[in-house]
């Protein structure tokens, strides 16, 4: 029992054995897939509080006033956020604005990070952000180039969710998993952070 106690949260577990490839590549959504890629967007939007509202300018009097309610408009269409389930919905994926196929390399690697990271730790409680703003998506397509499943991840909060739901389990989305995703994301070229306007 003393063995038991003697680790804290986040010590290596001195026990830990890789889960191997063929493990990994077994489970869903990975087992299903053709094609994996790895995407960013909403890279140009800022994370905004619930409430928060610009109203529009008064009813326009002056040329400059219809130029104003213009531009306030056009600035609501650009900031559309790009919502991944919607656009998986209906095949519409314009609104990525980065994106990456993974070669079977590229695959292993992702498949390490998420099923091995977490695991390497000493983990007793799992927890999450109210804060979920994801920029990027790690994207699962059939053999008819549809994408039949998805995870999201924002790295600003530390947050994963799955569609279908539960592909991963809770203790597998551990603190450990996002600098380890992140670091895999950016090694790609992706960018997984806001960055304003271009």
């Amino acid at each position: 029992m003393s063995e038991y106690n003697s680790y804290r949260d986040g010590d290596l577990r001195k026990d830990f054995k890789p889960i191997p490839l063929q493990k990994r590549m077994a489970r869903f959504p990975f087992n299903k897939a053709t094609k994996v890629k790895i995407i960013s967007y909403n890279l140009n939007l800022k994370r905004t509080s619930a409430g928060s509202y610009t109203p529009p300018p008064p009813p326009p009097k002056t040329r400059e006033d219809s130029i104003n309610l213009t531009r306030y408009y056009d600035s609501i269409r650009k900031n559309v956020k790009f919502e991944l389930r919607e656009a998986v919905k209906h095949s519409n994926i314009e609104g990525i604005q980065e994106s990456k196929t993974l070669t079977h390399s590229e695959i292993s690697e992702l498949t390490d990070v998420i099923y091995n990271t977490c695991n390497k730790y000493y983990i007793s409680v799992v927890s999450t952000s109210g804060c979920f703003f994801p920029r990027n998506a790690i994207l699962f397509y059939d053999k008819n180039d549809e994408i039949f499943a998805h995870f999201e991840v924002c790295f600003e909060c530390s947050g994963i969710e799955s569609s279908p739901k539960k592909m991963l389990e809770p203790i597998e989305t551990c603190e450990y998993l996002y600098p380890d995703l992140e670091k895999f994301f950016k090694s790609k070229g992706l960018t997984t952070q806001f960055i304003g306007r271009k």
